[in-house]
């Protein structure tokens, strides 16, 4: 937080190497972009403890159990509504580093992001949060030529593993951040990737301390299924269970795919 802190202060006198888009054009847009990630962040975290879930049977396709539930929101932070929530663990062969560069490659995302339509994408903006120039937050331009829709996406690897959270949002919504309004204002609900190195089956490691024999990847998703504040039946809530659910079964079949990985 400390290191974060410290590039926030610095973005808005950024040097001629880290100026990237627009976003610096505005320094209080600069804080806001980064207080909404940092939102975003922390309630993607808060999300997965899912208390009121419900374990799916484990997928013959995923070798892996998932975890489902459809909330009801009120806060003002987050889109009101009914929220369907669905997450799932599973260990891969990989290291997390490998895992890392190959999601967070805008020319790769086509090929696992269905929950925004496996479009092409191109770095819009960017601010760096840390040293490293993995760890920072983008604006992700989609190639939808009818929608203005944009993904906000803060990334972040350490020596712990690595992380991938990411948001939609409309054109109008990132003018009024950049353009300096209230960050408390803008409801989030983020889906994301964690990545962890797992060495449960041994220590060895590569010359660089990276740990060789695999990775745990959690992968959890969200989507507002009923905008509107009254009770929904339940077989509303199963629809939306098993929306959520086949999103996110997609989702961890096409990661696997693309890295080459079949159980």
């Amino acid at each position: 937080m400390s290191e974060r802190y410290n590039f926030a202060m610095g973005a808005i006198f950024p040097t001629e190497h880290d100026l990237k888009g627009v976003v610096y054009d505005i320094p209080k847009g600069v804080n806001n972009l980064m207080n909404i990630s940092q939102r975003m962040v922390k309630n993607f975290f808060e999300i997965l403890s899912m208390k009121d879930g419900l374990e799916f049977s484990t997928s013959s396709q995923l070798n892996c159990g998932e975890r489902v539930s459809v909330r009801k929101n009120l806060e003002t932070t987050q889109q009101q509504g009914f929220i369907a929530t669905a997450a799932t663990s599973l260990w891969l062969p990989l290291s997390f580093e490998t895992i890392f560069n190959f999601l967070k490659d805008d020319n790769t995302r086509c090929q696992w992001d269905i929950l925004y339509g496996e479009n092409n994408v191109f770095e819009k903006d960017r601010v760096k949060t840390r040293a490293s120039l993995e760890n920072n937050i983008k604006i992700i331009q989609c190639y939808m030529p009818t929608e203005n829709k944009l993904l906000l996406q803060e990334s972040n690897i350490d020596e712990m593993g690595a992380f991938l959270i990411y948001e939609l949002i409309d054109l109008s919504t990132y003018n009024s951040i950049v353009d300096g309004s209230d960050a408390k204002e803008f409801a989030i609900l983020p889906s994301g990737i964690i990545i962890s190195h797992d060495d449960r089956l041994g220590s060895k490691r590569n010359n660089n301390g990276n740990v060789q024999n695999g990775s745990i990847l959690t992968v959890a998703l969200q989507e507002l299924v009923c905008a509107n504040n009254h009770l929904i039946s339940q077989q509303q809530q199963m629809e939306a269970m098993t929306y959520i659910h086949n999103l996110l079964s997609s989702t961890i079949l096409k990661i696997k795919a693309a890295l080459c990985y079949s159980d």
